[in-house]
């Protein structure tokens, strides 16, 4: 898929004495065809199939285009967010463009379209769906831009760039440290963006926002984050525009001034910084000046130089920027706290209401003979409790890292307590840590009745977050939790009779873990925000003992 080749490279600008800017055409074309080829390679893209994508931005463009070259049929969800001209040129590539006007409840327009997009996938045969919030080919496609960096450039001291996907900066960050281990990476987001723990809100700046946390987004890259509103980047993109002839988008705008200010305090360094589209998008909002007026802040002092801040989570009104230091959004955003607030109980005398013993004996028979073999623990394993937890104990399991390649399936502990924290039917979800010794060694949660998923059938329990943290890994924690959840349902939940869970199609190591742990897989597939999923389930007794 190499037609639109030349499109994809950027073009390498010395913007000034050590400054270089690389300017896309459409930057988004690069991971777009990489991910296609891919899965071409692996079987999962067939001729003249269909692509189904969610996607208000450039990524559906450059699918739209690529399709246009190659004969594919593309379906693309989006919401208000897209604006007209690029819903006419879509529309003009042979794009069937579902525009949604209401945001799902609870979730937002990000669930609506995700939603949309479900149906999509379970309706047109053959499709396939890029995911490139979650595929991991994304942030891999970036190699080849390093690569042409390291030719071009020569040894470079500093990386700046907005950060959207997580693909871009990630990816070239990633392998511009193989020969640079020094590189400086900063990222450049707005505020009310959640990428770096901002609170989500109303936002105006065109791709430089974001309402969730892709799972490509790796914070260990950063070293710093700024943050721009967005008066400060539509005066950057026209003062690059006015003072070196770049007609960029406002990502690359906001991303060139802190690159500017970078390189004016370090002299000597060689810094590049990433303008990943062409201004002619924002012709009509961020080029025009009858629009920019209506742009708070337009008209005011617009601040030169970042202000320092001691927390990502500030309230922020101009150009602010936070030592990140390498580090998870879990290590930046927590503090200590007290763990006594939750409480450790062996279930076999927490203090609830028994079920009838017959019924829990019957039950508890079938676990431990079906499926004794499965979930038997190790020596280690076998103290291990549950510690029931409140939706503000987030500090408690703070410490439970993942390696990378697990981090792409799961939620960051931010984001799983962020949404119990604001759940309309937190009655019915639970969180627990797992416990050995007083220590914290893995982490899930239970949901049952209105908190249950859309995957789920009615009336069982569901498992999510499911987490051991690396240090407490390979000593059958992953199957004591199984253990675990299962006696809790057995002991508070007793007429409960199904156990349920989704795992990502691509996670093995996990869906192996669940299947020796007496976990079967329905057949039923779910779409979700991080990929396909298969949907698992617990049988915890038969028709008869439930009747009993």
């Amino acid at each position: 898929m190499r037609n639109l080749e030349d499109f994809e490279n950027p073009r390498i600008i010395e913007l000034g004495d050590g400054l270089y800017g690389a300017s896309f055409f459409l930057m988004k074309l690069l991971p777009a065809r990489f991910i296609l080829e891919r899965a071409v390679e692996q079987g999962l893209l067939k001729t003249g199939a269909s692509i189904c994508e969610s996607s208000t931005g450039n990524f559906g463009l450059a699918l739209a285009m690529l399709c246009a070259q190659y004969g594919y049929k593309l379906t693309l969800v989006g919401d208000s967010a897209l604006d007209r001209h690029l819903h006419t040129r879509l529309v003009q590539l042979n794009v069937h463009v579902d525009v949604l006007d209401k945001p799902a409840r609870g979730g937002g327009f990000h669930e609506a379209r995700l939603d949309r997009l479900t149906k999509y996938l379970k309706e047109i045969p053959g499709n396939y769906w890029p995911s490139y919030h979650s595929n991991p080919h994304n942030p891999l496609a970036y190699a080849k831009l390093a690569e042409l960096l390291i030719d071009r450039v020569g040894e470079i001291d500093c990386l700046v760039g907005p950060v959207g996907s997580g693909g871009s900066m990630c990816g070239t960050s990633k392998y511009l440290r193989v020969p640079f281990p020094g590189l400086h990476t900063i990222g450049v987001d707005s505020p009310k963006s959640v990428l770096f723990g901002q609170p989500n809100g109303r936002r105006r700046l065109p791709r430089l926002e974001a309402s969730i946390t892709p799972s490509n987004v790796d914070h260990r890259h950063f070293d710093e984050v700024h943050w721009l509103t967005q008066a400060e980047a539509f005066h950057a993109t026209h003062r690059l525009h006015r003072d070196h002839g770049l007609f960029m988008g406002p990502t690359g705008g906001a991303a060139y001034k802190v690159a500017n200010w970078w390189s004016q305090r370090n002299p000597g360094k060689k810094v590049v910084t990433i303008f990943p589209d062409e201004g002619h998008r924002y012709a009509e909002t961020v080029y025009n000046e009858d629009w920019l007026a209506s742009v708070p802040g337009w008209r005011q002092f617009i601040r030169e130089e970042p202000v320092a801040v001691a927390a990502p989570s500030e309230e922020l009104t101009g150009w602010s920027c936070f030592a990140w230091g390498r580090r998870t959004l879990d290590e930046v955003l927590c503090s200590p706290m007290d763990h006594a607030r939750g409480r450790s109980f062996p279930l076999s005398s927490s203090g609830t209401r028994l079920p009838p013993p017959s019924i829990k004996q019957n039950r508890l028979e079938t676990i431990e003979g079906a499926h004794r073999a499965a979930i038997t623990p190790t020596s280690e394993a076998r103290g291990a409790t549950l510690r029931a937890l409140s939706r503000f104990d987030h500090a408690a399991v703070a410490h439970l890292k993942l390696d990378p390649e697990q981090e792409q399936f799961v939620d960051p502990l931010d984001v799983v307590f962020s949404d119990l924290r604001n759940s309309t039917c937190s009655e019915f979800e639970h969180p627990f840590s797992i416990v050995v010794s007083d220590q914290v060694v893995g982490f899930f949660v239970l949901r049952e009745k209105t908190a249950l998923p859309e995957w789920a059938a009615p009336g069982v329990i569901t498992l999510h977050s499911l987490r051991v943290g690396s240090a407490y890994q390979r000593s059958g924690f992953g199957k004591t939790a199984m253990r675990l959840a299962a006696e809790w349902i057995l002991t508070n939940r007793p007429r409960v009779a199904r156990f349920m869970l989704a795992v990502n199609v691509r996670n093995i190591v996990a869906r192996k873990v669940y299947q020796t742990s007496g976990f079967c897989n329905t057949g039923a597939t779910y779409y979700g925000p991080v990929g396909t999923q298969n949907i698992l389930e617990y049988i915890l007794c038969s028709k008869g003992e439930r009747e009993a």
